[in-house]
């Protein structure tokens, strides 16, 4: 097991921004190409005041009425220690499973590559992936394009930065745990399925504005805190929760930052830190059932590619696809007629897009 990798963890569905630089504890795979491609976090349960507390009745004048103070007066900071002490509990309990974990960067883990890990996903089938999902689940209200497979406009609050947005190509879905960092604390051992997989938990997924997932990068807790810090407690929950689930290692440094950070946390809740099932690596496919697939799927996508791009990209209406749409063998895309970009996929029009 490993420490994570100053890589960026972009999702590519808008404008890049510059990304901050490495900490020393994401340097193991400083190497690595970019990565393109984050379960809602969970708003904080900030204390409210109770607006139906009912005053204490006058008194009446009788023996033991006088000075005697209204029902529940003393019940309020009862109510907020015991709170404090189911946090301080939760989060005690977050971290103990979290211990065992932690391990140094190890300098013998093959090169990260973003090819390893899926792009975005349609595991049911219904042309909608998984970004476009993570969008869906985010968002205060959206619609979707003509064609059903897209999210095209909607209303969403991003924690991380405390801003709402309206156009979803300012979103990235972001992975709280990096593809990168996943890959130098354990998964470059896993199988592919396990790797896709990962890539498309929606247990590590956020949509949250386009720079903020590029300063973001590839960094752990150590390096990077959310823009908002109302948001920290709820970044750092679910990135440990995460490292627990997957038996991702995690770095002493990005630990000391969680242990410390969760106090004082409203921990509320801990999602489920059960650990995911592993997949062995698959069997190799019978060779005629291979080469019956292979050519059923090249016969499906040559009656169905978009005319303005290479390699093939599936010919929807307006601009329903992103570069976050895209998987690994999708990417880069040539523009074939300069200027003509319907999915304004070549950002700097220079006739290949989505590059990075």
């Amino acid at each position: 097991p490993a420490a994570p990798a100053a890589v960026d963890e972009t999702d590519a569905s808008a404008s890049p921004d510059a990304a901050a630089p490495a900490t020393p504890a994401d340097t193991a795979a400083a190497s690595a190409t970019p990565d393109n491609t984050g379960d809602p976090a969970t708003p904080g349960n900030e204390p409210t005041a109770d607006a139906g507390t009912v005053p204490a009745p006058a008194s009446s004048g009788g023996e033991g009425d006088a000075g005697a103070p209204a029902p529940g007066a003393d019940q309020a900071p009862a109510a907020a220690t015991a709170d404090e002490s189911d946090d301080a509990d939760a989060a005690a309990e977050l971290l103990e499973s979290l211990r065992p974990l932690v391990a140094s960067p190890d300098p013998d883990v093959p090169d990260y590559d973003r090819d390893h890990f899926a792009g975005w996903l349609d595991d049911d089938g219904d042309c909608v992936n998984t970004r476009h999902e993570i969008l869906q689940a985010e968002a205060v209200d959206f619609s979707m394009n003509a064609a059903g497979c897209a999210v095209e406009s909607g209303e969403w609050f991003d924690p991380y930065t405390n801003r709402t947005f309206t156009n979803p190509r300012d979103l990235d879905v972001d992975h709280v745990v990096a593809l990168a960092d996943a890959w130098v604390s354990g998964a470059w051992a896993w199988a592919d399925e396990l790797l896709d997989n990962f890539s498309n938990d929606f247990g590590n997924l956020n949509a949250i504005a386009a720079g903020e997932n590029r300063s973001k990068s590839a960094r752990g807790p150590a390096g990077y805190s959310p823009t908002a810090a109302e948001a920290r407690c709820d970044y750092l929950v679910q990135y440990a929760t995460v490292k627990i689930r997957w038996e991702l290692s995690i770095t002493p440094q990005d630990f000391d930052v969680v242990a410390t950070g969760l106090t004082g946390c409203e921990v509320g809740n801990i999602p489920d830190a059960s650990p995911v099932a592993r997949v062995a690596p698959p069997a190799a496919p019978d060779a005629s059932a291979a080469e019956s697939a292979t050519t059923t799927n090249t016969t499906q996508v040559a009656t169905d590619c978009h005319p303005a791009y290479e390699p093939c990209l599936p010919n929807l209406p307006g601009d329903a696809m992103n570069c976050g749409d895209l998987g690994p063998d999708q990417r880069p895309v040539t523009v074939l007629v300069p200027g003509v970009d319907p999915y304004r996929l070549d950002r700097d029009g220079d006739g290949r897009g989505c590059t990075s």
